[in-house]
């Protein structure tokens, strides 16, 4: 029997969907489901985009759909599929989802659960595939300065919690390097002055690191091989982020007339930062392991350096 609190790999990877780009609803005796599901234009030598995709998102569909036991509906438009589930009474897929995810009903709120955090590694992979999938993105403009690509898991700029919980699931639990969070901040999005900083906070991950974790998008998956397989060689190191003050070179940055913005959360607004692992601390980063060390991280000299194609 499943009871309220159960967790497997297809339930956890329903999650990782929700979390990342789901809403719950509930009015009434109308409940259920709506998941966003963003792609991006992507040129890919020996793929027909189109046709990969379409085929990862029924197989996507009819996973939800079984575990759910009820119609899953998708549309498109634009740039965006909508996975839509309607549940006309409480079953009990619908309270264990409730179970895991608590009080929260939408993905600019959600966070990792706790039932995830401590779950066994097989079931933590499972939901960063969700996560991956819905929102993660590999393309060959997502390089490092020395050549390295990356994988962008893009979080909603209004949540602001769910970067360090992803970064923390992936580096403490599953021994994933995070190389750093690009948050959608005026003081790290736009350093010089302007007014549209407020995207969506990135954290990135080299192919190679990711590499374990994967997509069960097909194309996806492929072009993350690819590029890992490339980018073994190129001479570099990949450690994990460690927002360690007495490791890190600051570069002092102009105050920015956004850093009071209203919409900023309490614990960074008002302040300026210098550096995104500044902005993990203030937010309460559990992972800085103080380290003796004169050389500060190579990743964090060349931060400012990055040029990123949209």
């Amino acid at each position: 029997m499943i009871t309220e609190n159960f967790l497997d790999e297809d339930v956890a990877y329903l999650l990782g969907l929700i979390v990342m780009r789901g809403q719950l609803y509930d009015h009434g005796s109308e409940r259920g489901i709506v998941i966003e599901f963003p792609f991006k234009s992507l040129q890919v030598a020996g793929y027909d985009q189109e046709l990969y995709l379409q085929l990862g998102v029924n197989r996507i569909r009819d996973r939800i759909q079984e575990l759910v036991e009820s119609f899953v509906k998708v549309e498109q438009s634009g740039n965006l599929f909508v996975f839509s589930v309607r549940f006309l009474q409480h079953p009990v897929t619908w309270r264990n989802l409730q179970y895991h995810l608590g009080k929260r009903k939408s993905y600019r709120e959600f966070q990792v659960p706790a039932s995830i955090m401590n779950a066994p590694r097989a079931i933590q992979i499972e939901f960063m595939r969700g996560v991956a999938d819905v929102g993660g993105f590999i393309r060959d403009s997502n390089r490092y300065i020395d050549g390295r690509r990356r994988v962008y898991l893009e979080v909603h700029n209004h949540n602001w919690i769910l970067p360090l919980q992803l970064c923390a699931l992936l580096q403490q639990k599953l021994n994933v390097s995070v190389q750093l969070i690009q948050w959608g901040h005026s003081n790290t999005r736009e350093p010089q002055g302007g007014s549209h900083w407020s995207r969506e906070h990135q954290v990135k991950i080299f192919a190679q690191a990711f590499e374990p974790i994967g997509f069960t998008i097909k194309y996806k998956n492929e072009t993350l091989r690819k590029f890992a397989r490339q980018d073994r060689k190129i001479r570099s190191r990949t450690i994990k982020c460690n927002p360690n003050p007495d490791i890190r070179r600051i570069h002092k940055k102009k105050k920015h007339p956004e850093e009071k913005n209203a919409a900023l959360p309490t614990r960074v607004r008002g302040k300026h930062f210098d550096a995104y692992w500044q902005i993990c601390l203030a937010l309460g980063c559990k992972q800085c392991v103080k380290t003796s060390s004169s050389k500060p991280l190579v990743q964090d000299v060349n931060e400012e350096l990055e040029v990123e194609s949209e």
